[in-house]
């Protein structure tokens, strides 16, 4: 029986990663990487997805296979049943607040042809890292994500879990307080950015984090102290959650990840000072997550096939 292709798209902040799989999560692509602005325009971004979709449509053409989906990763806030971006006030994908997503895409790129859904970023990563990455093989796991915005997930024996032990509304932490705000604007590309100009009081000007991670490297104090900052607040934000859900793995990913190794030392060392204690079992591991992009996607299809094919929850 040929049950086709699914097209599996990964929405970020600033790249679109998108690539086509079988019902196992086997890519059958190369994965495309499209930079998108974020911050543009509803029709500007809209046209970037009917593209991305109208390749892959033409790509499983000339592999002669039918399309059976489209299953899409997004941030958050986002109605992910019903397909509404619901994003305001973290400077990204704002232009789409309120957009009705999947009728767009099932009635004005697809005609109808396919079934649509969509499934919030950190847990797609996060089910990804557990079927095929870093935390292949764990009970229980925390997923972060670390880019445009922090992104979080919690999952126990390969279910998302959320309003339970502590966990809050579709394991998100990034909305927490924090400060003045919330810990998405602290632990995000526009948090250290800022950051960065109030340590160095002066502009960035045409900087970027990544730059900043390049200055880290070259062992400039200021931009290592502002990564080891990151992991400490990061620590302390996951005390409670680590103390009540208990992880085996804490898994970091997104596209500031890169700064693990001046990241994960202070977040480390965070949740020693506060855990260990009589009464926690143990302190989790903490890893930078492996082949992010393609577990993600592949976690994405089979996301695809237990909502389409089996009627069940992931």
């Amino acid at each position: 029986m040929n049950l086709g292709v699914i097209i599996a798209l990964d929405i970020g902040g600033t790249t679109v990663k998108s690539v086509l799989c079988d019902f196992e999560g086997r890519l059958l692509s190369n994965i495309d990487y499209t930079p998108i602005d974020s911050r543009g325009s509803r029709s500007t971004i809209l046209n970037v997805f009917s593209k991305i979709v109208i390749d892959l449509l033409a790509k499983a053409d000339e592999m002669g296979s039918q399309p059976s989906g489209l299953v899409l990763a997004f941030p958050g806030p986002f109605d992910y049943e019903r397909g509404i971006c619901l994003i305001k006030g973290v400077g990204k994908y704002e232009a789409l607040y309120g957009i009705d997503i999947k009728s767009f895409f099932r009635d004005e790129v697809l005609a109808n042809r396919i079934p649509v859904f969509f499934d919030a970023d950190s847990w797609a990563f996060t089910r990804g890292q557990c079927l095929e990455g870093a935390a292949r093989g764990a009970k229980k796991v925390i997923g972060l994500t670390i880019g445009t915005g922090l992104g979080s997930a919690f999952v126990e024996d390969g279910r998302i879990i959320e309003n339970e032990r502590g966990v809050p509304p579709y394991g998100w932490i990034g909305f927490l307080p924090c400060g003045k705000g919330i810990l998405d604007d602290r632990i995000s590309r526009r948090g250290i950015l800022a950051r960065y100009r109030e340590f160095s009081n002066s502009s960035t000007g045409n900087l970027d984090v990544k730059d900043l991670f390049e200055l880290a490297l070259k062992n400039d104090p200021l931009c290592i102290e502002l990564f080891c900052e990151t992991g400490s607040l990061l620590g302390k934000a996951l005390v409670p959650f680590v103390e009540l859900f208990q992880p085996d793995l804490v898994v970091i990913g997104g596209e500031i990840s890169g700064a693990f190794d001046f990241i994960a030392p202070s977040l480390k060392e965070e949740l020693e000072k506060a855990l260990k204690v009589p009464g926690i079992a143990g302190l989790p591991g903490v890893l930078k997550a492996t082949d992010p992009e393609r577990c993600t996607l592949s976690g994405l299809a089979l996301y695809f096939v237990e909502r389409y094919m089996r009627g069940g929850n992931v």
